[in-house]
């Protein structure tokens, strides 16, 4: 009887472990493939080389004018390293034409050592100290019948790639589940601490991929306004003048940058900083991001001490992009859709469906706080069955189901007499 008690304790052991390890790999539906690698350790700022912080401060130049051009009375934002990082993620993926054409837009050389450089920089903005937080988080969404043995079309090179380069988390979902898209929406808010919880659509019926990047900063300033000088005054827009904007008021020992086309002031936080530029009378600052080179500029001149009188407007706002769509015309869009080769990536042909952003911003007293979230869709390109013929004719009573966009049944009803009222 002990033997077999003995034995009913052990069996229950096993399978409260299997179940446990069941439910690790499974959460409603999310199979967690892959968790972030470990980060390396010991980093400073100076492990980043110069050169390569000046090709991403080139991409933002690039980049920026294409995305903030928007209308006159709605503020912009955008994340040039959250575009970088999904970017690079998808160049990882890709082979032939379509990999060079991608470095050439990430300004990726071989001297850059890249790679090297994301690595580090990942384990640089993943940080939780006394008036800084920073975080960074790539993620993988995989259509579930590409992994496994019966799937086998999705690189496992380049799984592996995202993990140990890109700490990148990975998953295997049904994208036509309603419970999936709420799933990513939820990862993407935790990431970014509840600022950005996106609508996501998982409705394209060839979906494969979906690769994510998040970005959160917040940061104090180095020293702080006080929120006793804090004034309200007229701000003069674009083609109104708007009354009672709050303004924080100080005077700090700064630096500063005189332009024949802006004035520039740099605020210290309690790590890194925020650099203003205001245009000159008659220009605006969608004149100013004409020019490429013109945050590479403000990167690489020689600022100078000052001592600075500033009244910077409190502010806080979303916003939402198609980056496809408005980089279109630098060329990112042909790259990324004109029968492109991830082969890196995946045994299907393959093209990128959808690159967003949203971002969050929010300026005050304190400091500053701001997330950003890009989305890449990637879909299958290659050829469709033929559907099955049907032949369908109601003519005689039937039932029909109504139906919302998260599958849940709204109406059900029965035709029993067309011309009835």
């Amino acid at each position: 009887m002990k033997k077999t008690l003995t034995l009913l304790i052990a069996l229950l052991l096993v399978l409260s472990t299997l179940i446990g390890c069941a439910n690790s790999q499974s959460n409603n539906g999310v199979s967690a493939l892959a968790s972030p690698g470990e980060a390396v350790k010991d980093v400073s700022y100076g492990d980043v080389s110069q050169s390569f912080r000046r090709s991403l401060w080139d991409f933002a130049g690039k980049t920026s004018a294409s995305v903030l051009s928007g209308e006159r009375d709605k503020n912009s934002l955008y994340s040039p390293m959250s575009l970088y990082y999904a970017l690079a993620m998808l160049e990882a993926g890709a082979a032939g034409q379509t990999k060079t054409d991608l470095q050439d837009f990430l300004s990726m050389t071989e001297a850059l050592d890249t790679s090297r450089n994301l690595r580090t920089l990942y384990a640089l903005m993943t940080k939780e100290e006394e008036g800084i937080q920073e975080q960074i988080a790539n993620a993988l969404w995989i259509r579930q019948d590409l992994v496994g043995e019966g799937g086998k079309k999705i690189k496992q090179d380049w799984l592996d790639q995202l993990k140990n380069e890109f700490y990148a988390s990975a998953f295997a979902v049904d994208f036509q589940d309603p419970k999936t898209a709420p799933k990513m929406s939820e990862w993407v808010a935790e990431q970014t601490r509840g600022k950005i919880k996106p609508e996501i659509d998982l409705n394209d019926p060839l979906l494969l991929l979906v690769l994510m990047n998040t970005v959160y900063f917040k940061a104090n300033w180095d020293t702080a306004f006080d929120p006793a000088h804090t004034v309200k005054d007229v701000f003069h827009g674009m083609d109104l003048d708007i009354s009672d904007v709050p303004y924080l008021q100080g005077a700090f020992m700064s630096q500063a940058l005189l332009d024949d086309h802006y004035t520039a002031a740099r605020l210290s936080l309690t790590e890194g900083s925020i650099r203003f530029v205001l245009p000159e009378e008659g220009m605006d600052p969608e004149d100013l991001l004409k020019d490429p080179h013109l945050l590479t500029d403000l990167f690489e001149r020689e600022w100078k001490n000052v001592s600075l009188n500033i009244a910077l407007p409190k502010f806080s706002y979303k916003t939402k992009v198609d980056l496809l769509k408005e980089m279109e015309a630098i060329g990112l869009t042909e790259i990324v859709t004109v029968s492109p080769d991830f082969s890196n990536m995946l045994t299907t042909d393959a093209e990128v469906s959808a690159i967003s952003q949203e971002t969050f911003i929010a300026l005050d007293e304190k400091g500053v706080e701001a997330a950003a979230y890009t989305e890449i869709q990637i879909r299958e390109t290659g050829m469709l069955e033929p559907p099955e013929q049907l032949t369908l004719e109601l003519n005689r009573p039937f039932l029909y189901v109504i139906s919302d966009g998260a599958g849940a049944p709204l109406f059900v009803g029965i035709v029993r007499n067309p011309l009835a009222d």
